[in-house]
């Protein structure tokens, strides 16, 4: 009969891991949302506090963000069609 290998044991209740941090490079506006996107997996599924990291990569788009839709040029809609959807008249 063969003998199983033992297990690891388990890390103590409460253990600690240190903070780290991450120099990244210059990334995609692609690659910048699958890792947000990815962040906010690990955050849901492992109970985590991500969202200092979630708030600085949503500082670093935001401009971004700002650029592009000053630049897209998009239909008007009229005030009266506006309040109508809001429900405001």
């Amino acid at each position: 009969m063969t003998a199983l290998p033992k297990s690891q044991p388990s890390p103590k209740v409460g253990y600690q891991i240190q903070p780290i941090n991450l120099e990244l490079p210059v990334l995609s506006r692609h690659a910048i949302d699958e890792l947000y996107h990815f962040l906010q997996y690990l955050e849901f599924k492992y109970q985590l506090d991500l969202e200092p990291a979630l708030e600085t990569i949503e500082d670093e788009v935001a401009p971004y963000d700002v650029d592009v839709a000053l630049q897209e040029r998009g239909e008007p809609i009229p005030w009266e069609e506006v309040k109508k959807e809001l429900e405001l008249s």
